[in-house]
């Protein structure tokens, strides 16, 4: 699972759907508007992803942010340096679905992108197998 700043998530997702050809150069306080409403969309993708397993156990203090000094916990994008303490990949996907959405475009490919996701993370921590092929107990946890 790798951790993304604010500004590398919203560059990467600007990139993937094509409303930038480049990296971003600054997300929050940026003067694109489109770059500031997905730097704001962000918070909405950190409230659903709170409500899930395992980010609901994990950070159900409600703090998706830190501080690039590592102390610092927030629940709002401050600086482009904030690190999202959930998935990268999983903002990424739920910035994309949401900006797509907000925008009145397209979005159920992204939007099945960024539940698959979720649900990956959330079958990892829970990590209990059901193994209906043993043929010694007629199946069992592990």
């Amino acid at each position: 699972m790798a951790l993304l700043t604010v500004k590398d998530a919203v560059s990467q997702a600007s990139l993937e759907i094509g409303i930038t050809q480049r990296p971003v150069s600054q997300a929050v306080g940026s003067l694109d508007q489109d770059i500031v409403q997905m730097t704001a969309l962000l918070s909405a993708v950190a409230d659903e992803v709170l409500d899930e397993e395992p980010y609901q156990e994990t950070l159900g203090d409600g703090y998706w942010l830190v501080g690039a000094d590592g102390i610092t916990k927030k629940t709002v994008p401050t600086a482009d340096t904030d690190v999202i303490l959930f998935d990268g990949r999983l903002a990424v996907a739920g910035l994309k679905f949401r900006f797509l959405a907000a925008k009145g475009l397209e979005f159920g490919e992204p939007m099945r992108d960024f539940a698959t996701r979720i649900n990956k993370l959330a079958g990892r921590a829970n990590n209990k197998v059901l193994d209906l092929y043993s043929e010694s107990d007629g199946g069992r946890i592990q």
